[in-house]
């Protein structure tokens, strides 16, 4: 008999747009999507592209549509989840980003848009990142490291 968690219920948001960065030090990823009372909502997920050894400065940040809604070092979990990602947070980083605890942004109508997104969270993930799981997506090219 398996006695494991259920799977928490995410929110879902479907993402229409995807920007990636490699400029300055700094890796980004910026999801476009519609929420409820902002049609033209982003989460912007940024991370160095060299760890420093300062836990602060290492930390994955995520920002909204401005700094008043962002956080850093809050990210339990970002993962590579079937055709798109399930990002959980702790109750502080939920409370900073307005958004749930846990939430999975969609690919169903811009599906090209997810292996982009995969591939650069797998660069993330290689920086050190252990809180980015790609699972051996294709474009996963940390060779195994988390």
């Amino acid at each position: 008999m398996n006695h494991a968690a259920p799977e928490p219920v995410a929110t879902v948001f479907e993402v229409v747009e995807l920007f990636v960065g490699d400029d300055d030090g700094m890796l980004w990823l910026t999801l476009g999507f519609a929420s409820l009372g902002e049609p033209l909502d982003v989460l912007h997920i940024v991370c160095g592209k060299a760890p420093t050894g300062i836990l602060e400065e290492d930390a994955l940040y995520l920002e909204r549509t401005s700094q008043d809604l962002a956080c850093s070092g809050e990210v339990l979990a970002l993962a590579v989840r079937g055709e798109g990602l399930a990002l959980a947070l702790t109750p502080e980083g939920a409370g900073a980003l307005d958004l749930p605890e846990h939430t999975r942004f969609a690919f169903e109508a811009q599906p090209a848009l997810f292996a982009q997104a995969a591939a650069h969270l797998a660069q993330m993930a290689a920086v050190g990142h252990a809180c980015i799981a790609t699972n051996g997506h294709p474009n996963d090219d940390s060779n195994g490291r988390p």
